[in-house]
């Protein structure tokens, strides 16, 4: 049994059914979103070998209960779930967008439960017995008392030996890229991070890595560029670090292109996982798959669903790069961010090259 924690806030995403736009129609989709709670919905639903559980803080009222029943379809663990009658949970507003129109995410979580009341110690004693830690950059960017909490969590987790993977997931709107950078960078150089997520766009935007990964090129160039950009980060931060990881997308349209990830291992060779086309329902949540798959592949899970974490780390991050791909392609069909509910041998029985149907 291998048990996974993440720290994140829990917001009520609203949106439109299909890609109708607000005003254009009066029926919306209630459901739970959030970056560390889209990872441990995914992680939860592979195997019966996973156990996870999240902290955060929700309000105590029809809105928080309802985040925790969708929590509970994908078998997040709510021990330590801390309940608030004070403040409010964080909403956001999404519109898929098709062709030329932009999807457009608005959000409405400034003072929200999370960011008043980040967790305490009794809430981080969980991570004395995990496995893997999984936080994002969006946690420490919504308050000072998140980022307080986050360096503890993390301290926390070094402190037991925890494997840690952090996601840059840089939000321009919570925050700006040179506070993100200082934040992280401090995560980085005390070496509290096992595993280093990020893209192109928050390499850029973030650290200053620019090797010209663009929607033009080929995505074999795409790959070999994505290279360039985890050496760099391994350049400024070095071995404090072990994992450097990369998604990379090359987006052909709004709804469709083509991704993979590579990554960086500690004795310096590159590992890609494989590519697929992709096509877009549904957007939020597919670099949040990739990093499940990734984290489940660390931990050993293969592809028929047996564990090996006795295998070479090179051997499972190439299976965690390999599923965590196929989860972000079905991610982006699924409607809702903490979905689908399956497991590991149906991305790998699903998701494939073949155009014919399984019968």
């Amino acid at each position: 049994m291998k048990t996974i924690v993440g720290f994140g806030e829990v917001m009520v995403r609203i949106s439109p059914v299909g890609q109708q736009a607000f005003g254009d129609s009066n029926t919306v989709q209630l459901t739970a979103g959030g970056s560390e709670a889209n990872v441990l919905a995914k992680l939860g639903c592979l195997t019966g070998e996973f156990r996870t559980q999240l902290i955060t803080v929700l309000r105590d009222d029809l809105a928080g209960r309802a985040l925790a029943a969708d929590l509970a379809r994908y078998r997040v663990g709510t021990d330590f779930v801390r309940w608030t009658p004070q403040y409010r949970n964080g909403v956001y507003y999404l519109e898929q967008g098709i062709g030329p129109i932009v999807a457009r995410v608005d959000y409405d979580r400034e003072g929200s439960a999370i960011a008043h009341l980040a967790g305490d110690a009794a809430q981080f004693g969980v991570l004395d017995s995990a496995d893997a830690f999984f936080v994002s950059g969006i946690t420490p960017a919504l308050s000072a008392a998140c980022r307080e909490a986050t360096q503890r969590a993390l301290d926390r987790a070094r402190s037991a030996g925890v494997a840690v993977f952090f996601d840059v997931n840089y939000r321009k709107k919570l925050w700006k890229p040179g506070q993100a950078r200082e934040t992280i960078e401090e995560y980085l150089r005390a070496g509290l991070i096992t595993g280093l997520i990020t893209t192109e766009t928050d390499a850029r935007s973030v650290f200053g890595i620019d090797r010209g990964v663009d929607d033009s090129s080929p995505m074999p160039v795409l790959i070999e560029r994505s290279r360039l950009v985890l050496e760099d980060l391994r350049g400024l931060f070095g071995e404090a670090c072990p994992l450097y990881v990369l998604t990379i997308r090359k987006r052909v349209t709004n709804e469709t292109g083509q991704w993979a990830s590579a990554a960086l291992l500690p004795d310096g060779s590159y590992v890609v996982g494989d590519a697929f086309d992709y096509v877009i329902l549904d957007r939020p949540g597919a670099g949040d798959a990739c990093s499940a798959g990734l984290i489940a592949g660390y931990l050993g899970l293969r592809p028929d669903g047996s564990l090996r974490d006795d295998l070479p780390l090179a051997d499972r991050i190439r299976t965690g790069l390999d599923l965590g791909n196929r989860m972000a392609i079905v991610a982006q069909k699924t409607v809702g961010d903490l979905g689908p509910a399956w497991p590991v041998t149906m991305y790998f029985s699903r998701v494939s090259e073949s155009r014919e149907i399984s019968r």
